[in-house]
């Protein structure tokens, strides 16, 4: 299969479900990570093109941990919104990469960018094939399948589906560390609320993982939830 992980940011993807991509990938499917933004706020002192250029940069060396391709859309970092134009970006991504699956953010979230991607990919999947809806790849004959990670700390998710990662939690923790510059801003703007060494969001990875591993019995897990899906019913287990 072709599987297709997007996320708001940099660093979502390798945060919520990277042990999963890294299973599909042994598995021996095709696994792209992609991004609506470009995280070009995501610095107290560095311009707003020079962090969005350091941010692409780590999310390919990310990537390239497990033999994926990452696509950035560009949209600025919390001034993402939806329109014509952003609804057919969304269409073309999936179109490039042919997705069986998609894999994005839960719709209820914390944060109003993961709440918008997994809005118009859960909207997407059945304009895939239309030829009227023109982009730069070619529709594909094809309605893929989407599935919902949870964000880091849980708020209220209520998985159907684990994955067991245990084998590729050290590959999905090598991942999250390529975001130097992203432990960088978050050490620097969480300092009054945790703290003089400020918030290390590979904590948070590595507890909600424990915690969802515990869940279905296993040392590490990733937790989901499949998309609703009216035109059919899948009968078999699409995650790893």
């Amino acid at each position: 299969m072709n599987i297709l992980a997007i996320g708001a940011h940099p660093d979502d993807v390798e945060t919520c479900c990277g042990g999963t991509l890294a299973k599909y990938v042994k598995q021996g499917h095709k696994v792209f990570t992609a991004t609506a933004t470009n995280g070009n706020i995501g610095s107290a002192t560095l311009p707003m093109d020079e962090i969005a250029r350091i941010r692409k940069e780590e999310a390919r060396r990310a990537a390239a941990h497990i033999g994926a391709e990452y696509v950035c859309l560009d949209y600025d970092d919390e001034m993402f919104y939806e329109d014509r134009n952003a609804r057919l970006a969304f269409i073309d991504l999936v179109r490039y990469c042919q997705a069986d699956i998609i894999l994005t953010h839960n719709p209820k979230d914390y944060n109003p960018d993961h709440m918008l991607t997994s809005k118009i990919v859960t909207d997407i999947p059945v304009m895939i094939p239309i030829a009227k809806l023109q982009t730069r790849n070619k529709p594909v004959d094809k309605i893929p399948l989407v599935v919902y990670w949870e964000a880091l700390q849980g708020f209220g998710f209520e998985p159907t589906e684990y994955v067991d990662i245990t084998e590729e939690f050290e590959t999905k923790i090598a991942m999250c560390y390529e975001y130097k510059s992203q432990i960088q801003w978050m050490q620097d703007n969480y300092k009054e609320a945790v703290g003089d060494k400020g918030k290390d969001f590979i904590d948070d990875v590595r507890i909600t993982n424990m915690f969802r591993g515990m869940q279905c019995g296993v040392q590490y897990a990733e937790a989901f939830r499949m998309a609703y899906d009216a035109y059919r019913v899948v009968p078999y287990r699409v995650l790893p």
